[in-house]
């Protein structure tokens, strides 16, 4: 609120209102998937499944967008993929509803991604998030009308831990991307598949597969890779720019940052 009450800025200012409103019901999705294969699936599980969001918004990327990938960067997403089919199994054991809802929320999120790439090509990051939380609530609305109940106050207390824990996720995230860059802040952020094991393990006696440990683990290489070989592109593509014409690089920031605060 503080950032959306700024004096002189032109936050409601868009020409592209209904990619804003793609982007939310995408969010919608992804989110309503998400919190519901929570109920079904371990916490690792979750976590190492949504690692494979960045990677399915790279191939989208190609496909909608028209993008050019390297053949390095095309081989870190097909590792990251075998990852996410280790996780799964689908040869040995049957994928569970709580396993194709991940799967959704990560594809959805995938789009919203690609969404938001093109969104920063004409409006700040300010104005994307500020339309994100508005028009996300007449989507949300719409699924809660068919389940809604008032929370108690236990509820109403847990769902602002996960606002603050949430928000400030997003703010520390974003900050670590403007003072370091990605091939050094993911490192860090694949802790969060640890915690999340452990959270499991201590809250709710969740033991994770060693499969979910070993593709999340590969996931994750698939990831940390596609980020290193974009970063190799970036500097070779600014080697040779002309002075003062570097390559920009804040549509890619905000599509990491973004799919972090999944």
């Amino acid at each position: 609120a503080p950032i959306f009450l700024r004096p002189g800025y032109r936050l409601f200012h868009t020409t592209q209102l209904p990619l804003h409103g793609l982007r939310a019901f995408f969010n919608v999705i992804a989110m309503l998937a998400y919190f519901l294969a929570l109920t079904m699936e371990p916490l690792a599980k979750v976590v190492a499944l949504t690692f494979t969001a960045p990677l399915l918004a790279t191939v989208g990327a190609v496909l909608i967008l028209g993008e050019k990938v390297s053949i390095a960067r095309s081989a870190a997403l097909i590792i990251g993929l075998v990852g996410a089919l280790i996780i799964l199994r689908p040869w040995a054991v049957e994928i569970s509803p709580g396993s194709l809802l991940l799967l959704l929320s990560a594809s959805t999120w995938a789009a919203a991604l690609v969404v938001i790439k093109v969104l920063s090509r004409h409006d700040s990051p300010v104005t994307i998030a500020l339309y994100a939380s508005l028009l996300q609530l007449p989507f949300s609305l719409v699924a809660a009308a068919f389940y809604w109940q008032w929370p108690t106050q236990y509820e109403l207390f847990i769902i602002v831990l996960v606002a603050f824990f949430g928000t400030t996720t997003q703010i520390c995230l974003a900050q670590a991307f403007r003072e370091a860059d990605a091939t050094v802040v993911l490192p860090a952020d694949f802790t969060k598949l640890v915690f999340a094991g452990l959270a499991g393990w201590l809250f709710f006696s969740e033991l994770p597969e060693i499969w979910i440990w070993l593709g999340g683990t590969i996931v994750f290489v698939g990831v940390f890779l596609n980020a290193w070989f974009e970063k190799q592109a970036r500097s070779a593509a600014s080697a040779v720019a002309p002075k003062g014409e570097i390559p920009q690089s804040r549509e890619n920031i905000i599509m990491v940052t973004e799919s972090g605060g999944t």
